[in-house]
């Protein structure tokens, strides 16, 4: 533990974590001080990780208990919490733009874990902002205007088929199944496991603000959406093969720049389904 460091990248968002190795050193103590470190920088870093699947899904699970499988990407064969992730000529990448994951769920999901398996050698960034810092940088005034709204999330307008694409139609068609399309959420949410106040609206997701003219709610939701792309609030990470990413799926929002297409992009994930302290403060609450 005492060779760990943790070097933040922006003031807003991101750190890089180094002096450790995620195949041998997850002890408890390394677990809690990782947790430590997401709730205050948001998304962590880690260099030169050659995960094996099972470090990959012990990293994970440091955090929190883990979502069985992607809904709509294919898994590692023999461990189903591990999706892989394929843009290729004929699987053109998808989701990029700003946004939280699967927003448009009652419970999003809590965090995830990124892993680089093949990069291309120009472009296929990726990019992280805080939603925390999205919200601090408002007027009072517009912070008050904003409490208590509530914005409408939809799956429809971000899984929408691609032609010609089999991954797309497929999870077009498993969309289909889903019985549950659209959900509300607050736009100013306290951050679930420290209640931080945040913006959680993105542009992937959410089609309108309740209670408001079509026009004021998409004017205001493009301010913010705007806010999201301040470079203030941002920090842009260079892919190099086996880089890890952490990050907090609430606390920030994150883009996939597409720059690299049609070139190969190989990447495996793993989704946090909830907060483990704060799934155990609940448990507590509930029995007492």
């Amino acid at each position: 533990m005492s060779s760990m460091t943790i070097q933040p990248l922006t003031k807003a968002v991101g750190a890089e974590i180094a002096g450790i190795d995620l195949n041998r050193d997850l002890t408890p103590a390394i677990s809690d001080a990782l947790y430590d470190a997401l709730m205050k920088h948001h998304a962590l870093v880690f260099r030169k990780q050659d995960l094996t699947p099972e470090a990959h899904v012990a990293l994970a699970e440091c955090f929190g208990p883990l979502v069985p499988f992607h809904p709509f990407y294919p898994s590692i064969e023999g461990h189903p919490p591990v999706a892989v992730i394929h843009d290729h000529r004929d699987s053109p990448p998808e989701n990029h733009r700003w946004h939280s994951d699967l927003s448009a769920t009652k419970k999003p999901p809590f965090g995830s874990v990124l892993r680089s398996k093949l990069i291309p050698p120009v472009g296929g960034d990726t990019l992280w902002c805080s939603m925390h810092a999205v919200y601090d940088s408002l007027s009072p005034a517009m912070k008050r205007y904003l409490e208590g709204m509530v914005a409408v999330h939809d799956l429809r307008i971000s899984f929408a088929p691609a032609s010609g694409n089999k991954q797309s139609e497929l999870r077009a068609q498993r969309l289909n199944d889903t019985k549950e399309l659209s959900v509300r959420h607050p736009v100013v949410m306290p951050h679930p496991s420290n209640g931080r106040p945040l913006i959680y609206v993105n542009c992937d997701y959410t089609t309108r603000i309740e209670g408001l003219p079509e026009s004021e709610s998409r004017e205001i939701l493009q301010k913010l959406y705007d806010l999201a792309n301040n470079p203030h609030f941002s920090f842009r990470l260079r892919w190099e093969p086996d880089t890890v990413v952490v990050w907090d799926n609430y606390a920030t929002q994150h883009l996939a720049v597409a720059d690299h297409y049609p070139q190969q992009r190989i990447m495996n994930r793993v989704t946090i389904a909830d907060d483990r302290r704060a799934a155990a403060k609940r448990a507590v609450a509930q029995v007492a």
